[in-house]
């Protein structure tokens, strides 16, 4: 199983919508996913084997569901994979095998927290930027 970072982006109508983001955290820890980041009021960028993909795009509540590729040379990029790693461990940690015969108490996933971006003047810009198309190196 090789996980691959995706971009999932809900409708409108569904992103204030607790359910909607505790069915989609559920069935990311079902298929041995990861949520690597909240982006927005919106979206999660996830890490998960690419035999899934459609699973998401029929997501009612899901308005896009695609690949996401970090430039591997991108100090910005080194910053949020090293985030990410830090998010994945601490799922890992959470996931501890329990027996069935034990109830569910709650979520089995670490609780998302979703933030509204804040709109910054562009001299703060952070230099990160998530793009969902093809980029070849040394072109525009």
């Amino acid at each position: 199983m090789s996980h691959q970072i995706f971009l999932i982006s809900l409708h409108a109508a569904a992103q204030d919508d607790d359910a909607v983001r505790d069915d989609i955290a559920e069935t990311l820890l079902g298929i041995g996913g990861f949520v690597l980041m909240a982006a927005g009021a919106g979206a999660l960028i996830t890490a998960f084997d690419e035999q899934w993909l459609s699973l998401f795009k029929r997501h009612p509540a899901v308005a896009f569901c695609g690949a996401l590729q970090l430039d591997p040379n991108g100090d910005a990029a080194d910053k949020l994979r090293h985030l990410f790693a830090v998010n994945v461990a601490a799922q890992l940690a959470s996931r501890v095998d329990v027996p069935a015969e034990v109830p569910s108490q709650g979520p089995r996933h670490r609780p998302l927290v979703w933030h509204r971006p804040v709109s910054q003047p562009p001299g703060h810009s952070t230099g990160i930027s998530i793009s969902t198309q093809p980029h070849t190196r040394g072109t525009s």
